[in-house]
């Protein structure tokens, strides 16, 4: 779009053409005309010779800065005018521009001929809205260069969440130098971060733990009179801390007085395969209010590795189940901590979806519904009537484990033992 100022400076150059200098004028109406087209003709040049790349680190640390680098090249030593762009981080970093407004709800349709109408108006008012207002993910960008090929522009990001987080370049638009022409470009990039959660250090003096520790032994003792040794569970060689309901006939008394603590051998494996672990990655509530969502899930998340961390220390090897991105159940045994860290990253690559994601799918793991005597542990920042009643079906011992702030929509088991995760990642029952 001409600006009424060029226009007013074309006018001036006649008026000075007609009625002072006419050679003068003459020159001064040739660079007002010709310059465009030269402004233009470089503008259409470079919409065919740019390149745009967005380079990020494939995992980054919650709390820590990453680094987002943009690289702009070009095949032409002519001169770029303005590139424009908006560089987009999703919720799981902090706002890039904390001072804009959230975009509003987008409008709802409503029935009958002025439902229809209306909009239709209030639609186009809020695309408007979106191509203009700045928001707080977003940082816009303008970008411009001489004769150089290249140029890198470095962006820093602080992990605010862990899960899979993305970054995105959209909306590019190349103006020419006078800015009277803009042209969109199909340049677009987007690329994903995994920010690695913190593992919570959780002690053995857990109410969880200690719950579930006490079910396993009685448990066992109920149905293994003799203990059972394996090459794999050679009495004497693997120990754990001693905890309240612990057999004194698994006591270790020689290693006790040397640590001058109880220590518990850890050679019964057949209690300690009948713990099963679930994350639920259904997503609790709308896009609205994505952070908090990204808050209720990383707690979840951090408080359940946390607390199978703990298991696999002292001698309690898990199942962990989970929908990958295919929305298959995978089911994983864990008897290492070094097993379980490579897991957590493959688990957060699936992470948190819409309710809508899993239409069609198991409610639970067949594994799960095909056994009698399990401890399950399941951990969801919120459940539905098809789940809640998928797990009322069960006969395992079920925990059920979900933030204290995720309380909405929320139907609970009637058979499940309940459990709060507190901000501080600490398990707490839920009295009635």
């Amino acid at each position: 779009m001409i600006p009424i100022g060029y226009l007013g400076a074309i006018a001036i150059a006649v008026l000075f053409t007609m009625y002072l200098d006419g050679a003068i004028g003459v020159m001064m109406l040739a660079f007002l005309l010709l310059m465009p087209l030269l402004s233009l003709g470089i503008t259409l040049w470079m919409r065919h010779s740019l390149q745009l790349e967005l380079k990020v680190p494939e995992q980054a640390v919650k709390q820590r800065g990453a680094e987002a680098v943009l690289l702009l090249t070009k095949k032409t030593p002519l001169p770029l005018p303005f590139l424009r762009l908006r560089f987009y981080a999703d919720a799981h970093f902090e706002k890039l521009n904390p001072n804009a407004e959230e975009l509003p709800a987008p409008p709802v349709q409503y029935e009958g001929v002025f439902g229809t109408f209306q909009y239709w108006i209030q639609k186009r008012k809020y695309q408007k809205q979106i191509a203009t207002q700045h928001t707080p993910d977003m940082l816009p960008l303008c970008l411009s260069m001489g004769i150089e090929r290249s140029t890198r522009v470095t962006l820093h990001l602080n992990a605010q969440y862990c899960g899979n987080a993305t970054v995105t370049i959209s909306h590019v638009t190349l103006s020419d130098f006078l800015g009277m022409f803009r042209f969109p470009l199909k340049l677009y990039c987007e690329e994903s971060v995994l920010i690695l959660p913190e593992i919570t250090e959780i002690k053995t003096n857990n109410q969880l733990f200690q719950t579930v520790a006490n079910a396993s032994v009685t448990a066992d003792e109920d149905n293994d009179a003799t203990p059972i040794f394996s090459a794999a569970a050679t009495p004497g060689y693997e120990h754990r801390d001693y905890l309240p309901g612990d057999p004194l006939k698994r006591v270790n008394w020689k290693l006790s007085s040397k640590r001058k603590k109880l220590m518990v051998r850890k050679d019964e494996p057949a209690a300690l395969a009948k713990l099963s672990v679930v994350l639920d990655f259904h997503r609790a509530s709308s896009e609205l209010h994505i952070r908090r969502c990204l808050a209720e899930e990383e707690l979840l998340i951090e408080t359940a590795l946390g607390l199978l961390q703990l298991c696999v220390r002292q001698g309690y090897p898990c199942v962990l189940y989970y929908q990958d991105t295919d929305m298959q159940w995978k089911q994983i045994p864990l008897d290492s901590p070094d097993q379980l860290a490579v897991e957590s990253i493959l688990l957060l690559r699936s992470g948190f979806r819409p309710s809508s994601a899993f239409y069609g799918t198991d409610p639970l793991p067949q594994a799960i519904s095909q056994q009698n005597d399990t401890i399950l542990l399941y951990f969801a920042t919120n459940c539905d009537h098809q789940r809640a009643a998928a797990l009322d079906r069960l006969t395992a011992t079920l925990h059920y484990i979900s933030p204290r702030s995720a309380k909405q929509n929320t139907v609970y088991p009637k058979n499940a033992i309940l459990w709060d995760t507190t901000d501080d990642h600490h398990i707490e029952p839920i009295n009635g």
